[in-house]
């Protein structure tokens, strides 16, 4: 099953695999939690460098969300493939996450086709991953609160 981690509210989220039947394992992530503000941890399924920039956008509503963002804030990999994104003065709430590998260090989020795909690594909350349409809102959002750490998980 796919979790949202963290100390505070718990949700569904990208990239995390935990069994039911295990509650006591330790949370990998939950040393990145900051009980004043919600963390975006964005890890890497993939090799990578470290100091390579991950760019994290969070959206608020479905009427703004692809489009007007909420925030915007980037991190560097570390040598464990983690970036972590501090969120500061998001408010407890349903929020959607966005976040992408910037390869090759240009700031822009580049495509490959006519068809718009990416050609760098991207995720969204709750592991959506559609093929044929962009990812939509109500699929992607999560429940965050001070002190919860999102992990969104990138693969190559």
């Amino acid at each position: 099953m796919r979790r949202f981690l963290g100390i505070g509210v718990l949700a569904a989220l990208f990239g995390v695999s935990h069994a039911d039947s295990a509650p006591d394992l330790p949370d990998p992530f939950a040393k990145y939690a900051d009980p004043a503000s919600v963390v975006a941890a964005i890890k890497t399924e993939f090799k990578t460098k470290p100091g390579q920039a991950v760019r994290l956008t969070v959206y608020d509503s479905e009427d703004k969300f692809l489009e007007t963002p909420r925030l915007k804030n980037e991190g560097a990999l570390d040598e464990d493939g983690v970036a972590v994104v501090p969120l500061l003065g998001l408010e407890p709430g349903e929020y959607s996450f966005a976040a992408y590998l910037d390869k090759n260090g240009d700031g822009v989020l580049n495509r490959g086709n006519i068809l718009g795909r990416p050609k760098e690594p991207v995720a969204f909350s709750n592991g959506v991953k559609p093929k044929l349409r962009k990812p939509r809102f109500d699929e992607t959002k999560v429940a965050v609160a001070p002190g919860s750490v999102v992990v969104i998980t990138l693969e190559d």
